[in-house]
């Protein structure tokens, strides 16, 4: 029996996580998503993306769900050894550059440590498989940028 694919994808509640795990379900992969619903303490009940975890768990059978903050280096290491993913996508972010002049610290530890926790668990938990994918305005206001 052949290997099913994983794809793992932090973020997978946000409206670009959420259809990332779409599209990897469709192309035949195991979807597992990492999400805390952190909208929710940015933007308070608005920002809530429950529902959307709730969607993806109807439309993809078997999809994945892991409540894990980015910013939790031994727990984002230890999910990665453990499923040892085929893909991992990069989507958890605090989006708002309005936000982050509000919030700078927490801006900082989601979008520049949570990053860099990713890239490490990666390297650490799943060596010589790396595609990286960047959404770099928000770090320097210029277009986005795909690296591979």
């Amino acid at each position: 029996m052949a290997h099913q694919k994983i794809v793992f994808v932090t973020g997978s509640s946000g409206l670009i996580g959420s259809e990332v795990c779409l599209f990897y379900h469709q192309q035949g992969f195991r979807v597992h998503g990492v999400d805390n619903n952190q909208r929710a303490l940015f933007f308070g009940p608005q920002g809530d993306t429950r529902w959307n975890r709730q969607r993806l768990s109807d439309l993809i059978p078997g999809f994945v769900h892991h409540e894990l903050d980015i910013r939790d280096r031994p727990g984002m290491l230890a999910l990665v050894r453990e499923l040892k993913p085929d893909a991992i996508i990069h989507t958890a972010a605090q989006p708002s550059h309005d936000r982050a002049a509000a919030i700078p610290f927490d801006d900082f530890d989601t979008n520049a440590v949570g990053t860099l926790n990713l890239l490490e668990a990666a390297r650490q938990g799943v060596p010589n498989r790396h595609s990286c994918t960047c959404r770099q305005t928000k770090f320097t206001g210029a277009p986005r940028i795909s690296y591979e």
